[in-house]
């Protein structure tokens, strides 16, 4: 079976850390088929290498047939982001087909990238499935422009595939679509990257201290991830005289600045360090080098940190939202309301105070591989191609 695979997340030569749960979803997913990957990015963002405008970028060196295209649409008209990415990319995959007959699109992510595959596929005559990870459904959908688009696009899908049972209720309560065409796949963890590591001998690679309790924030510094709440917490640790618990953020974005003045703010110096977006590689020995890991995210998916943090025997602290219920046990950390920076240190508190088995943490997660993903979504891809083969594809998508 061959599969293109369309997103607008996945590493890139510019950003080579954008999107790198999608290489591992997919690598699992091309174990098992063909595929070539098309990851389409708005002109926009190549400004800063305007060479990569006039040409496409090609590489396969990972093991998967990657392709950078560059789509055009009007920057801050999100609205037009999937009709433009259709247009641009129309004649590339054409062309793409004639050397690569691919029998199915598999688009893993709602908007853009799975309504202008609901178009392509429908012009190219073959089945795609949407993938849902989170904000696409949980944050696009407020808008009426985009979730009139999301909605037309699922509609159009033979299998709408959710990363968890809150996304999965949201998709059929929320929009519409009859429960038997939404399914939940949860995601996988490498166990052979992520497991339980000396601590020690992390904090020496790292170059951190090696006696102070430590928590990991691991992501961006957006508002929907909550890290100015996870510095209020810290605030309060410390007036509890919890003041040698060291944070650490790994991770950028638009808020660090504030992140940096609230710190300052709150006299907590060197309690606080801001380490810097880190290379993939490293994540393994920086979940190794904390005591716990925290998540203090308002809206989540079905986060890949906190199985990784859980594979490396490590316990988590993460707001109680979305799929975090389904990855996180009572025995493995602890579930807090969003926003709440006091119950959230007093959760980072118990949780630093408490001796951990890492491997009953381990034991909780389901899935220590990535092949059982790519082997279930392989069922759904070929059964999406056997009964569009069948001629029930058109009835059995709409």
């Amino acid at each position: 079976m061959k599969v293109l695979l369309l997103t607008n997340l996945y590493p890139s030569p510019e950003e080579p850390s954008r999107g790198v749960f999608n290489r591992q979803r997919f690598g699992a997913l091309a174990q098992h088929c063909e595929a070539r990957v098309l990851a389409p990015l708005p002109w926009w963002g190549r400004l800063k290498h305007p060479g990569a405008l006039l040409r496409t970028p090609e590489d396969d060196s990972t093991g998967l047939h990657v392709t950078w295209p560059t789509y055009w649409s009007a920057p801050g008209r999100q609205a037009l982001h999937a009709r433009g990415m259709a247009a641009s990319l129309r004649g590339q995959v054409r062309r793409l087909r004639r050397v690569f007959p691919f029998e199915v699109i598999l688009a893993a992510w709602a908007y853009p990238d799975g309504v202008a595959a609901a178009r392509l596929a429908e012009e190219m005559d073959v089945p795609f499935v949407m993938m849902t990870l989170g904000s696409d459904v949980n944050e696009f959908t407020r808008h009426p422009a985009l979730r009139k688009q999301i909605v037309w696009g699922m509609n159009r899908a033979y299998r709408v595939v959710c990363v968890s049972r809150a996304l999965r209720d949201r998709v059929v309560d929320d929009l519409g679509l009859p429960p038997e065409r939404v399914l939940v796949q949860h995601n996988g963890v490498d166990g052979e990257r992520f497991f339980p590591r000396d601590r020690s001998e992390a904090r020496q690679r790292l170059g951190l201290p090696p006696d102070r309790p430590a928590i990991l924030f691991l992501g961006n510094f957006k508002p929907e991830k909550g890290p100015d709440i996870l510095v209020e917490a810290m605030g309060r640790l410390a007036s509890q005289g919890g003041t040698d618990t060291t944070l650490l953020m790994v991770g950028s974005g638009a808020m660090e600045a504030a992140l940096r003045a609230r710190v300052t703010a709150l006299g907590l110096g060197e309690r606080v360090r801001f380490c810097g977006r880190q290379p993939h590689a490293e994540t393994p020995h920086w979940i190794a080098a904390c005591d716990a890991l925290c998540l203090p995210s308002y809206r989540e998916g079905c986060p890949n940190v906190v199985l990784e943090a859980l594979a490396s025997g490590r316990p988590v602290v993460a707001s109680d939202v979305g799929g975090v219920p389904e990855l996180l046990r009572d025995d493995a950390g602890r579930r807090v309301p969003a926003g709440d920076a006091d119950a959230l240190a007093d959760a980072l508190a118990e949780v630093i105070r408490r001796p951990w088995d890492p491997a009953a943490l381990r034991a909780t997660v389901p899935f220590l591989s990535w092949d059982a993903f790519g082997l279930t979504l392989r069922d759904t891809l070929a059964d999406a191609v056997n009964v569009w083969a069948s001629g029930a594809g058109v009835a059995s998508a709409r």
